[in-house]
């Protein structure tokens, strides 16, 4: 089974087909057979259709809500981030559900892309999880890369089925694991004699652990390799409710929550303007350690947005664009985010992003790929001197034709051939170095 699916990929296209067949009594990707005159000789005999599978009605469902959300269907890029956002949520709910019947053998589960997950995966991140249970004893093993992040967080529930709650973070960079040291860490069982092993009791909530590996240098830095291992369980036997059956819950909950629920929070946000820095919420999955802040923004096709921000001597600081449903496009196609190493500082320090639908001809151009209202993240990480009021971006809307009145005469403007360079950079995204 494919780790990871977009819209085209074929295991979405497959289960999508297989709904249709099932729920509907046809599929429109399967060619048709050929052709019949009524000649009971030659007329293949029809066979009973079968009743739709639990996981069927529950694509069906989750199909129905999404599109019947006037934000699916405003614009052709509405259509293209909803097709995605469906292929992804049918794809984490069959892989969550696959993981969740081998407890005894977990493993770090690798996806190779991140288009249409929900809840704004950042394209400067490479994500592997795997599920745990709280009376487990693991070790989490490997050897460290030289990006510039490294973390494993402990979760209270499933990634992306449930709404999780930080239970504790193991930061790499703090316990002074340089890039090419070998790791290894245990969590659970008794406490180890010697106080030179990393060890740690596992909270009593503990459902999942999540590794993040944050890059600033797509092109040259490397990932780390890592690896679980579940000391007191060998029995690599499935468990619990039939796979499709249980993929089929776990849709129905993955969707309500974010199709329903952490929109509907989202959606108080205000547009185009920022609220206050504030540390990553733990209680919903947030990096401990990390700051930030999310607001929506609306644009029209001759419309800019400028955001400004101090560039901060953090370990990391980023900014990133996602569409209507909280997911991220395509970031290899569309300068869609830009950390500060990829980013251009203006000679006061500051940096300053051009979001706009069209081309605006500026360095730090931050593409919304056609979604024509969306949301802006920015993150801080490794942040070596507090947050202050200087570091409070602000925005500005503004006609595409007048950009230049808001930026500084020797901001770096680019050409499209330095344009099409940029882009090809982008084909290191972390996400495909796995």
């Amino acid at each position: 089974m494919p780790s990871r699916l977009s819209s085209s990929d074929s295991l979405a296209t497959l289960i999508l087909c297989w709904a249709s067949l099932v729920a509907a009594g046809g599929c429109e990707s399967t060619p048709s057979g050929p052709s019949h005159s009524g000649d009971p000789l030659t007329e293949a005999p029809t066979a009973a259709r079968p009743s739709p599978s639990r996981l069927a009605l529950a694509i069906d469902r989750t199909r129905a809500r999404l599109y019947s959300d006037p934000r699916a269907t405003s614009n052709a890029s509405a259509m293209r981030s909803t097709d995605a956002f469906l292929s992804a949520l049918i794809e984490s709910a069959w892989r969550m559900s696959h993981a969740a019947r081998y407890l005894e053998t977990p493993r770090f589960a690798s996806s190779k892309g991140i288009v249409g997950l929900p809840g704004l995966f950042n394209p400067d991140n490479l994500y592997r999880s795997a599920l745990l249970e709280p009376s487990g004893v693991y070790r989490i093993s490997g050897t460290r890369g030289s990006h510039e992040r490294f973390t494993l967080q402990l979760l209270d529930a499933y990634p992306l089925v449930g709404l999780s709650k930080g239970l504790m973070v193991i930061d790499f960079d703090e316990l002074g694991v340089e890039p090419g040291d070998a790791f290894e860490v245990r969590l659970g069982g008794p406490e180890p004699h010697a106080d030179t092993e990393m060890w740690w009791p596992m909270p009593e909530d503990a459902q999942a652990v999540l590794a993040r590996q944050t890059f600033n240098d797509w092109a040259t830095e490397t990932p780390s390799s890592i690896r679980i291992h579940r000391l007191d369980g060998s029995r690599d036997v499935p468990r619990g409710p039939d796979h499709a059956d249980l993929a089929a819950d776990f849709l129905d909950r993955i969707t309500t929550l974010w199709a329903d629920h952490y929109l509907a929070q989202l959606e108080r946000l205000p547009e185009n303007a920022f609220p206050t820095i504030r540390p990553s919420g733990e209680e919903a999955g947030g990096l401990g350690g990390q700051q930030g802040v999310i607001t929506r923004y609306r644009l029209d096709e001759e419309e800019a947005l400028v955001v400004v921000v101090r560039a901060s001597d953090a370990a990391y600081q980023a900014i990133q664009l996602g569409d209507q449903w909280f997911t991220t496009q395509n970031p290899v196609r569309y300068p869609s985010s830009s950390n500060r190493s990829q980013a251009i500082v203006d000679a006061d320090g500051l940096l300053r992003f051009v979001i706009s639908h069209r081309v605006p001809g500026v360095a730090n151009w931050l593409a919304t790929a056609g979604a024509e209202h969306g949301y802006i993240m920015i993150r801080w990480q490794g942040i070596r001197t507090p947050l202050g009021d200087a570091d409070q971006p602000r925005a500005v809307r503004v006609p595409l034709s007048e950009i230049d009145a808001h930026l500084p005469a020797d901001s770096v403007r680019m050409t499209p051939e330095e344009r099409e360079e940029q882009l090809s950079k982008r084909a290191h995204l972390p996400v495909l170095k796995q």
